[in-house]
């Protein structure tokens, strides 16, 4: 008989599902059992045939039969009840305004809904050191893009994981001014379609090959759609509590409507809610701020070496500033500017220190390892917002309040602003110090008779502009509604 024959069966036992190849396992020990029995009790045992053995011989065939139907029959049907009982993790039959799905299988009859994630245990998945306070919701999510490490953000090009994206996004967001745990979920929850529009294939070695991994592959199925993001969010234990609160289904309804419409803003429901504006309008700022970044060097800083930046930030920072000479102008050569005007920090005068002059100073503070680790041991060039070192720079002098998160009621774009120089040129990124800090304190009066420069006016792009515009409405409705 030719080997080929058994290529069929044996793809079909590769492939098959773990639980279905075990319940095969034990039907062929079974049988060998069985067949172990018959020769040895009947065709080479004692010659003669008596009634007792004859007897015995039927029980024990029988009972081994019997076992093995049973054994079988037990396994399938723990299958179908494992893949049948509620995991807690149930998708809603509605959608955010209410509309109810509908499912139709291969036949096209309707059936009810049901979709269901894996259940999963995000308590054990440990919380980040640094951002104990999460949301119940923000951790779950954690726990649940930690499975999937792995997984691509795009197949043909597998340099960024889902996991990497969503956590550099939340970083992100962890950082734009008037963002709170809602903004922060749709960080996480903006791209969990990939989890249906991607296939994972395992390719197991050859069975000679048992000390090798399973070579894993993945191909697009489908287009991500940003309705499934939504879908897979409300199948969370932490979502569907949010239910118990007084504003809890407004809230499921603004997360669900900004994954929905992230894309299109301008499709949005009238009906979407101000807060769902908010979250939408969070996700665009945070993207725009992922493109100047390196995703995979986000996760690069270990705890022990974060903290080594941390206390490098707040023993250096006074000496660090000590060697620049704040000037009255805005030239090319100017590192430290400062201006006069109202909203300064610091004895009555704004101070903006060029984010350029800061990386390139602060290299020479850090140790050897660290400024490895941070490239800076060569003088950056370019943007500084997209130096690999200011995702993490940034974010602690924010922390330490080193530095100012908003100027003239705009907030800060990771944490830099630009500034209009001479000939309406614009002068930057830089950062606006505040000296009221202590690392900075011993500054302030040293600087204090030094002469001072016009009001820094701020270079406003479109984005900022918006921002600036938003935070002035915000103000107004806020005096309003003490007025009236």
């Amino acid at each position: 008989m030719r080997l080929e024959f058994f290529g069929p069966f044996w793809h079909c036992v590769k492939t098959m599902d773990p639980r279905y190849r075990f319940t095969l396992v034990m039907s062929c020990l079974l049988i060998a059992w069985w067949l172990w029995v018959v020769t040895t009790t009947f065709l080479i045992g004692p010659t003669g045939l008596n009634g007792p053995r004859y007897q015995q011989g039927i029980v024990v065939v029988g009972s081994s039969v019997l076992a093995g139907f049973m054994v079988v029959w037990l396994a399938t049907k723990l299958i179908a009840w494992q893949r049948q009982r509620k995991t807690g993790f149930e998708a809603e039959p509605t959608d955010e305004f209410g509309t109810a799905y509908e499912m139709f299988n291969s036949n096209g009859v309707g059936e009810p809904f049901n979709m269901a994630l894996s259940k999963f245990q995000p308590s054990f998945v440990a919380t980040p050191t640094p951002h104990a306070n999460l949301h119940g919701l923000e951790a779950e999510l954690l726990g649940f893009l930690q499975g999937y490490r792995h997984w691509p953000m795009d197949p043909a090009n597998p340099g960024v994981s889902l996991y990497e994206q969503a956590t550099a996004r939340w970083q992100v967001m962890r950082y734009i001014p008037n963002a709170g745990p809602w903004h922060r979920v749709a960080a996480l929850a903006k791209d969990l379609s990939i989890i249906h529009a991607l296939e994972e294939t395992r390719t197991p070695p050859a069975w000679y090959q048992w000390g090798r991994q399973d070579t894993v592959s993945f191909r697009r199925k489908s287009t991500p759609q940003p309705g499934m993001s939504a879908l897979i969010l409300s199948t969370l234990p932490a979502f569907r509590h949010l239910t118990t609160q007084p504003d809890g289904p407004d809230i499921q309804r603004a997360l669900l409507t900004a994954l929905r419409y992230h894309h299109v803003p301008q499709q949005m429901p009238l009906n979407a809610g101000p807060l769902a504006t908010t979250l939408v309008e969070g996700l665009v700022r945070a993207e725009a701020q992922l493109g100047l970044m390196d995703i995979t060097e986000l996760d690069q800083l270990t705890p022990a070496r974060k903290e080594a930046l941390t206390q490098a930030l707040r023993q250096h920072w006074a000496s660090l500033l000590d060697e620049l000479a704040p000037m009255p102008s805005l030239t090319s050569a100017c590192q430290l500017y400062r201006a006069s005007g109202a909203g300064g920090v610091g004895g009555g005068a704004s101070h903006w220190l060029s984010a350029l002059a800061l990386l390139t100073l602060l290299g020479t503070k850090l140790e050897a390892e660290l400024r490895t680790t941070l490239r800076l041991w060569d003088t950056p060039t370019g943007d500084p917002r997209a130096h690999s070192s200011w995702g993490h720079v940034a974010p602690l002098l924010l922390e330490l309040q080193l530095i100012e998160p908003t100027a003239h009621g705009v907030p800060a774009d990771v944490g830099t602003f630009m500034l209009a120089g001479e000939g309406n040129t614009a002068w930057g990124p830089c950062v606006l110090l505040n000296l009221q800090a202590a690392p900075a304190a011993p500054l302030k009066n040293k600087w204090h008779s030094l002469p001072v420069g016009p009001t820094a006016e701020l270079a406003l792009d479109p984005v900022l502009l918006k921002a600036r515009a938003t935070a002035q409405a915000q103000s107004l409705d806020a005096k309003l509604r003490e007025a009236f």
